[in-house]
């Protein structure tokens, strides 16, 4: 008798403990994941830049004229991310004088550039709202002013050049290059004007990297 009460009341306690274990406290619910953490993305420096505004900037653009802004004030680019970002701006170059690159591999190259600045570094860039009359200015500074921008919604279209009277084919091979979109010519003039944005992007990074 005493070994079946004995059972009996091990296994009445056992019921209990599940039931302890197993339910939640009255009142109580699941906590949500806080932000920043699994299942809420927090926002990264990527999505603080945009085309979003009048007379934008590419991406590329705004990331290589406003490297070049950033220097003299507390965010330019230090000695150890010169380092790491000069063979991704080389590799940029090469795939913008490419014909054969794929969209995908220039914005990997751009999220790996955003990756390498910091997150005051790529909204001081933002918040300069950069846009193709800031790089028209700059490439007065640096005297290169005969290399046109376009005008606000007018960028050309590269499809529609062969439709062009020869003058306007010209001009609008013009702003291609300066916006860094080279469009076929058969010809390779033109080519130094593309790429002078990025070369002294790339300049003042081995400089950078090279130390004083």
């Amino acid at each position: 008798m005493n070994k079946w009460i004995t059972l009996s009341l091990v296994a009445i306690l056992a019921l209990l403990l599940a039931a302890c274990g197993g339910a939640p406290a009255t009142g109580e619910t699941p906590a949500a994941p806080a932000a920043g953490q699994a299942g809420t993305p927090e926002s990264g420096t990527s999505a603080t830049l945009n085309e979003d505004y009048a007379d934008a900037l590419s991406l590329r653009n705004q990331l290589a004229l406003g490297t070049l802004r950033l220097e003299g004030t507390p965010a330019a680019v230090t000695a150890e991310q010169a380092g790491r970002l000069m063979p991704l701006w080389q590799g940029l170059k090469t795939l913008s004088a490419s014909t054969t690159s794929a969209p995908e591999e220039t914005e990997a190259l751009q999220n790996q550039i955003v990756a390498s600045l910091t997150e005051a570094q790529v909204a001081a860039i933002a918040s300069l709202q950069l846009t193709n009359a800031d790089l028209q200015a700059y490439l007065v500074e640096i005297g290169a002013s005969e290399i046109r921008t376009p005008e606000p919604g007018v960028t050309p279209q590269s499809g529609s050049l062969k439709d062009l009277p020869p003058e306007q084919r010209e001009a609008a091979r013009a702003t291609a290059e300066a916006l860094g979109t080279p469009v076929g010519s058969g010809r390779s003039s033109g080519t130094s004007k593309r790429d002078v944005l990025l070369d002294n992007v790339i300049e003042l990074l081995a400089q950078r990297a090279a130390g004083p």
